[in-house]
């Protein structure tokens, strides 16, 4: 594939798709990537909003703000700015550039008075002490509200392109099977077990395992348990009325799954498997973004000039190790992409993006990635 082809798929995924989700591992620079689309997608005239739920506040550093909020943030002007600073051509009249980074537990909040008409409902299971450890420590609780801002913002329907960059997590696929497991706590099999007298949860045994909530919540465990879950039960057919929204929505054509990696020996078995569980679920696999990458270096010398002190020689020893290293796993890379894409006119993408010399800190920065989306070829 050419440079020009890459530039193409990617440009046309940005103009055609309304939702891309940006999966990865933490360390990646997934968040400056996701950035970076989304700016590059403003650039082509889509109203765009790159949402992130990250606790570290890493999308505020990359878009070089104190912070940004629930509700979209319009950087369109500062934009326009930095593309005029460049030299670059204008941002289309059409495009703006938008970002939200959702505080989890108030988007947990909001997404529990949505269930419900009633505020007293709400209030009641908000106000359990329960809830604060379940908004915060629940497997998937991160992920799961991501989705559920996702589906807000879609519903809104003001913008053209959604960019989610999934929360920080070890494992790539985490975000894939959240709504699952959040589900499975709301299920209703699962809270009548809590609610229903004749369990006799009280037993002695019971109580030692729940020992540690005990210490964390006071003596008055078992009382925020029992009401914490009878509040869930009330409000279980509107939540999985909600998972089936969010479901449709991820499964839908117009929304598709773009993987952030670095270039390591892990990177084609890590695709591969991300690929197969993208369409186990029924997700559509857009293609890789292979981030950091150091062939935009240019061959190694095997040696520095003479006179130059021993350093330099073991600098550019593993630099040019690196570079191999690097080769090796992208090598692996495209042949795994070859056998996924044989046969299918519409090959995924396999886009790479340099390392920078310095963290990206302003949307000045983020017009250096943005602008190696269109010419930077990693053949």
């Amino acid at each position: 594939m050419t440079s020009n082809l890459r530039t193409s798929q990617i440009d046309q995924a940005l103009l055609t798709k309304k939702i891309i989700v940006t999966c990865g591992t933490g360390g990646v620079g997934k968040t400056t990537v996701s950035a970076a689309l989304a700016l590059r997608a403003a650039s082509l005239g889509k109203k765009t909003v790159v949402i992130t739920i990250d606790p570290a506040k890493r999308l505020a550093t990359s878009l070089g703000l104190g912070d940004i909020g629930d509700l979209p943030t319009d950087l369109s002007s500062q934009l326009r700015q930095a593309l005029i600073d460049k030299g670059l051509p204008p941002l289309p009249e059409s495009g703006s550039l938008h970002a939200i980074m959702p505080d989890t537990r108030e988007t947990f909040e909001s997404f529990i008075r949505s269930l419900t008409a009633s505020e007293a409902i709400a209030k009641r299971v908000i106000d359990n002490p329960i809830f604060q450890i379940f908004s915060r420590e629940f497997s998937g609780s991160n992920e799961y509200m991501a989705m559920q801002r996702l589906l807000g913002l879609h519903q809104e329907g003001k913008f053209d392109l959604i960019i989610l960059d999934t929360p920080p997590s070890r494992n790539t696929l985490a975000l894939l099977d959240a709504p699952k497991l959040l589900a499975r706590f709301f299920d209703e099999r699962f809270i009548r077990w809590l609610v229903l007298p004749a369990n006799k949860l009280v037993s002695t045994g019971m109580r030692k395992a729940l020992g540690l909530l005990e210490k964390l919540t006071g003596a008055a465990f078992m009382t925020h348990l029992f009401e914490f879950a009878s509040a869930l039960f009330e409000v279980r057919v509107q939540f999985s009325a909600n998972l089936s929204k969010i479901t449709e929505l991820l499964q839908h054509h117009s929304t598709s799954f773009l993987l952030v990696a670095a270039p390591s020996r892990d990177t084609a078995p890590d695709a591969l498997h991300f690929v197969d569980s993208v369409k186990g679920h029924g997700f559509q696999f857009e293609g890789i973004v292979v981030n950091r990458r150091l062939s935009h270096l240019g061959a190694c010398p095997e040696r520095a000039p003479e006179n130059a002190p021993e350093y330099i020689n073991r600098a550019l020893q593993v630099l040019s190790a690196l570079q191999e290293r690097e080769s090796l796993a992208m090598t692996d890379l495209e042949m795994k992409l070859k056998t996924l894409s044989s046969g299918n006119p519409s090959a995924p993408i396999c886009l790479s993006l340099p390392e920078l010399a310095r963290d990206v800190h302003s949307l000045s920065d983020l017009l250096e990635i943005s602008q190696a989306l269109e010419r930077f070829n990693p053949a």
